[in-house]
């Protein structure tokens, strides 16, 4: 009787041993399959993320940092410069390669338009609507200079007055680039790069026209060699034009006053480090900004390049005339100065 109760017992124990190992590996199984089902789960969310990701890269269009998109933002600029009594320069889109280019003044602004007041443009016809123009402006910042935009837009409406000032209504910018015209972008040169500068006075009216012998003009007034002459110093250029310095000691010497309007004819050799030659220009000036400095009493002239003029392959001294105004510039000029900036900017970040 004891045997079988013994016998009874230990089936009765292995019986619980069996049941509680059956449930132990049950449940390893269950957790492992749960842990299987979770990893798979997160494989997948990456790929789909992944997926996503790449796909959202390769359909994003790059927007550079410095455009403005927000209307509102947009709107404040131009009030601020509205508010500022900003000159807006407008260059009209055209056919041809030359862009006829005016100074504007903003009188409204408005969710869906731009008004803007142009003088001088008394033959401004309705067959310009649809038109597009660049409109370049700045904002003067307190205690931080002046930020530069330009955008493009086309011309909804043309209003001419009789006092010759024309209305245009400009559909409203959807983007504002902060970005200089080309040329108005100015820079002070290193020394190096400044070869040789020379300043005639241009006679009164000279026109720039067919052939002009340089020899018949005598010395120049004023000049500037490396280390043998310093009448005349290059303070700043861009593809417009250029400021000079004239010390006090050489304005006596020469014997000029100089106003706003006169006319100078300029020889100016630069350094082109990209192509290691240098590279001379004879431009045609026309004084913009006379100044004398209070402190030295040097003068300070800033200056508009009007025409360009090349010398004869055979007679160095005999020049030609290039009869297109620069409304817009010496594109090479501008060029110049634009990788001179770049290379300021990489070597001391200003």
């Amino acid at each position: 009787m004891s045997y079988f109760s013994f016998s009874a017992s230990s089936n009765s124990f292995f019986t619980q041993i069996g049941s509680h190992f059956s449930a132990s590996t049950f449940r390893t199984e269950t957790a492992l399959f749960t842990v299987y089902a979770l990893c798979a789960i997160v494989v997948i969310l990456i790929a789909v993320i992944a997926f996503m990701w790449i796909k959202n890269r390769n359909n994003a269009k790059y927007i550079p940092k410095d455009w403005v998109l927000h209307p509102a933002h947009i709107a404040n600029t131009l009030n601020a410069a509205r508010d500022e009594n900003e000159k807006f320069e407008v260059q009209f889109h055209s056919d041809g390669e030359k862009r006829r280019s005016t100074t504007c003044r903003m009188a409204s602004i408005n969710e869906e338009s731009v008004t803007i007041e142009c003088s001088g443009l008394n033959n401004m016809q309705g067959d310009w609507v649809g038109k597009d123009i660049d409109c370049y402006f700045q904002v003067r910042k307190f205690g931080s200079g002046s930020t530069f935009f330009m955008f493009t837009t086309p011309i909804t409406g043309v209003r001419s007055c009789t006092d010759g000032t024309a209305i245009l209504t400009l559909k409203a910018p959807e983007k504002l680039e902060q970005r200089q015209k080309r040329a108005a972008l100015r820079i002070s040169p290193p020394q190096q790069y400044i070869m040789g500068l020379a300043a005639w006075s241009a006679p009164e009216g000279l026109i720039p026209k067919g052939k002009l012998d340089i020899r018949q003009w005598g010395r120049p007034m004023l000049t500037y060699l490396p280390e043998k002459s310093s009448q005349i110093a290059l303070d700043n250029i861009s593809a417009g034009g250029i400021k000079v310095r004239i010390p006090k000691a050489e304005m006596k010497t020469c014997g000029l006053d100089f106003k706003i309007g006169d006319k100078l004819f300029i020889l100016l050799d630069l350094w082109d480090p990209d192509t290691g030659q240098r590279v001379r220009y004879w431009v045609l000036c026309r004084v913009q900004n006379p100044f004398i400095d209070f402190v030295t009493h040097d003068a300070e002239l800033g200056m508009q390049f009007l025409y360009t003029a090349h010398s004869d392959t055979d007679n160095t001294s005999e020049l030609e005339w290039n009869e297109d105004g620069l409304e817009n510039g010496i594109e090479s000029i501008g060029n110049w100065v634009m990788r001179r900036h770049l290379e300021l900017y990489r070597e001391k970040g200003i």
